[in-house]
């Protein structure tokens, strides 16, 4: 039996293991292990989500309702003041990248994705036939914009812009993404998942209404605490909108999902509590990690720890009942990265003694 050819050079996603695989491979009691390798919120989503998770429960039996989406779009609307005509849902970000690939990228098109960055960029690209090309950043993970747009053709069918970038933390300047969308002919996809950590004026979406081949991405999974609920959103043209409702699944989240989203997002008051306890978690980090800690506006950091090698110090830690992520699987030349979420404030100074034992190793 035949199978597509892109297959072959696709590598499955891994995700950073879970609580219950290092307990199970470690003999570890769950309770006292520690996970920062997710970038998941330690502070949960706001007592109004679960409120509302409670007070629907009895429809899980039922397919989600068409309604409760309208809903969900006029809350984002008036929450980022772009009309609702230019909203789309997904399940997670991730669901709304696979599905734009799908719309966006031919066999032989082109993504330009630069790295180290989130791996479904390329995973989307090669599912849908097309080709990843990859720009290295620079030794801050800057884009070196002018190298970007080099690598621009006809065949060159969409951008892939995280911003804040995973693994890095850092914001791509405002003025780089303009300078981009005024030089190119194709998508700019900027994917904000981090945005509602970073000092304020950092976002894209300002951008918006003067360009007409931007889409931002933005998810619940964060900063709102639903990463188990699977459900992000995308903001982009409105003729592409028509494509992407025609192309993508019918239910392709729960409406438990969809209301919590909508109770997450009406509660800034507790979403703001969150960018502020991260804020101070981040800092922590900084300031008091002996290794190389880069500059963060987002909910995790990234620490070289060289001279030591990233896959061996999360293992010994994974030992110890603390999670983290090794990087070296976002982009060349990242062996001696490890990722740290901000966790609790106990959380964090756990991991920050633990990690310092190694520094003087």
């Amino acid at each position: 039996m035949r199978k597509k050819k892109f297959l072959s050079e696709l590598e499955e996603y891994i995700p950073g293991k879970s609580i219950e695989e290092v307990a199970r491979e470690f003999g570890l009691d769950p309770k006292r292990i520690i996970k920062l390798a997710s970038n998941e919120s330690p502070f949960g989503p706001s007592p109004k989500v679960k409120k509302v998770i409670v007070e629907n429960l009895d429809k899980i039996s039922i397919f989600p309702d068409p309604l409760s989406i309208e809903e969900l779009k006029n809350t984002i609307s008036k929450h980022l003041k772009i009309p609702p005509r230019n909203i789309v849902l997904g399940a997670g970000s991730d669901g709304v990248f696979d599905t734009l690939a799908k719309i966006l990228i031919d066999k032989r098109d082109e993504a330009i994705i630069p790295l180290p960055t989130f791996a479904m960029y390329e995973q989307v690209t090669r599912v849908a036939g097309g080709k990843p090309i990859f720009l290295q950043r620079d030794k801050n993970f800057d884009i070196p914009v002018k190298k970007l747009l080099s690598l621009v053709n006809k065949k060159t069918k969409i951008i892939f812009l995280c911003s804040p970038n995973n693994p890095s933390a850092n914001l791509i300047p405002k003025k780089d993404i303009k300078e981009i969308l005024k030089k190119v002919n194709c998508y700019i996809l900027v994917d904000e998942a981090y945005i509602e950590y970073s000092k304020p004026g950092s976002s894209a979406i300002d951008l918006f209404k003067k360009y007409k081949n931007l889409i931002i991405t933005r998810t619940f999974s964060k900063v709102y605490g639903l990463a188990n609920l699977r459900i992000g959103y995308g903001i982009m043209p409105e003729d592409l909108v028509k494509d992407y409702e025609k192309t993508n699944f019918p239910f392709f989240t729960s409406s438990l999902a969809v209301k919590a989203a909508k109770a997450a997002m009406e509660d800034q008051r507790y979403a703001g509590k969150v960018v502020k306890l991260n804020k101070k978690g981040r800092e922590y980090f900084e300031k008091n990690i002996k290794f190389k800690v880069y500059p963060s506006q987002s909910n995790f950091v990234l620490v070289d720890v060289f001279p030591q090698k990233a896959k061996q110090i999360v293992f010994e830690f994974q030992k110890q009942g603390i999670i983290l992520r090794n990087a070296s699987s976002f982009g060349p030349h990242m062996d001696s990265f490890i990722r740290i979420s901000v966790g609790t404030v106990e959380q964090n100074k756990k991991t920050v003694q633990a990690l310092n034992l190694f520094f003087y190793k």
